[in-house]
């Protein structure tokens, strides 16, 4: 029997133990787990974990101290069945050669192998879904790894520099792989040239596109990853299944011949940057879906002429039109709150923009290096009227039913004359605290989304 030393926990402790699960993404919220024993428990060769046990008998381990070698861990503590590796459980332990991980573990926490440089075995047992964030990075011996069918997603950067990595099986069930996942290990190096698809993810686009290439993305994928098609310059068009999900950051960034993407209905999250420096793109239309996206969504698309905002829009995020130098006109669905830093900076052809009642909060340089043509069509008293007297910007007010006026009154134009010299003291809140847009930190955040849009589905 092991040496146990247990402490007896009182508080409810948020996030000390968080480990997301499939079914987890079905909430609508993550809350607190009442931490009620915690301890540190002896392993067979002398090596030590903490542990940490919740109010309904779930265990965690993690906090490894030993010499390395071959770990055992255990698979109950206190006859309570231990189910999570915590995140950064051996993170660093270089000594580390293998590690039996125990069949009653469901989760492996992020960053819990990284940089385990002499780790060469471990396995993953029949249950776990998901390999987490940078789980396995930097674990330079690591060769070989036998993923169980029910694996469903593989995160950010899993194996990224597993140089040694040569043998790993796709299981039929895997559908998120996320940006870098395989960055720099011998298993991606040895794909022939390509589209490289794993699972239900489009992956990445390896070798030199030829030009004028049109690209057709298969029928089941739901996810482009990360940088997958990133300055592939002879792209000129790109045909998307109905049925993806997501796409991911820089997804298309620099593909400098695209002109052409229809994105689908079925589409309800896109990350950073996806279409910066797609200067060849001249309208897109963007899913009612999607209600945010992340920054610089459209950044230096110079041709860019036409967008078409969802209705459910929240935001419009950092720089997400800054340095469309084509763009004239855009309406900012009626629902929208925000309009962050940079979102239309260097838009210097942009003549009107129509911005709704509901939004109340400009981010800073909205329109910098605006036209002195720039008209802000929206409601009298309105945020969006404060902000255009703040900013000397020619301002039209919309009728009662939403419409343009047909000409900027008079009344108006007397109104412009007249803001030079106002106090910029009632503007609308600028600044950091409004709403900069989606963070893509994980694979959680975007299966949120996916089983929000699957449930409205059903």
């Amino acid at each position: 029997m092991k040496k146990v030393l247990s402490l007896m926990a009182s508080a409810a402790i948020a996030g000390t133990f968080t480990a997301f699960s499939t079914e987890a993404y079905n909430s609508s919220a993550i809350t607190a787990v009442r931490i009620v024993e915690h301890g540190t428990y002896e392993l067979e060769d002398g090596s030590t974990v903490n542990y940490k046990i919740d109010e309904f008998d779930n265990v965690s381990v993690g906090h490894y101290q030993g010499g390395g070698g071959d770990v055992v861990l255990p698979s109950e503590i206190n006859g309570k069945t231990v189910s999570i590796i915590s995140s950064n459980a051996f993170y660093g332990c270089k000594e580390l050669t293998s590690v039996k991980v125990p069949d009653s573990v469901k989760t492996i926490s992020m960053s819990a192998f990284e940089g385990c440089s002499g780790l060469t075995s471990v396995n993953i047992p029949d249950g776990v879904s998901e390999i987490s964030h940078s789980l396995f990075k930097d674990c330079t011996s690591l060769q070989s790894v036998q993923l169980p069918d029910s694996i469903r997603d593989i995160d950010y950067e899993a194996f990224e520099n597993c140089i040694s990595l040569t043998d790993i099986n796709i299981p039929e069930g895997v559908e998120y792989v996320m940006g870098n996942a395989f960055a720099n290990t011998k298993w991606y190096e040895e794909q022939p040239d390509g589209m490289v698809v794993i699972g239900k993810t489009v992956y990445k686009f390896k070798g030199t596109m030829p030009d004028n290439t049109s690209v057709t993305v298969p029928d089941d994928i739901k996810l482009i990853s990360g940088s997958a098609f990133a300055d592939c310059s002879g792209m000129t068009e790109v045909k998307l299944p109905e049925g993806l999900e997501v796409i991911e950051n820089d997804a298309f960034s620099g593909c400098s011949g695209l002109t052409s993407v229809t994105l689908p209905d079925s589409l309800m999250n896109m990350g950073h940057n996806i279409f910066e420096g797609c200067t060849g793109l001249t309208s897109v239309v963007i899913p009612e879906n999607i209600r945010s996206f992340g920054y610089g969504l459209f950044k230096n698309c110079t041709g860019l002429t036409s967008v078409t905002l969802p209705e459910g829009l929240i935001s419009v995020t950092i720089g997400t039109f800054e340095g469309c130098t084509s763009l004239k006109s855009v309406t900012i669905p009626d629902g929208a709150t925000d309009i962050a830093d940079d979102a239309f900076k260097g838009c210097t052809e942009l003549t009107e923009i129509t911005i709704p009642a509901s939004v109340e909060y400009f981010g800073e340089n909205v329109f910098s290096g605006h036209s002195d043509k720039l008209t802000i069509y929206g409601y009298k008293d309105s945020a969006a009227e404060q902000y255009a007297k703040d900013n000397n910007i020619r301002f039209a007010e919309l009728n009662a039913d939403g419409s343009k006026p047909v000409t900027t009154t008079a009344a108006a134009t007397t109104a412009k004359k007249a803001t030079t010299t106002a106090s910029k003291s009632n503007s609308p809140k600028t600044g950091d605290s409004g709403s900069a847009g989606i963070a893509v930190a994980g694979i959680a955040a975007v299966l949120l989304s996916a089983a929000a849009y699957r449930k409205r589905k059903d």
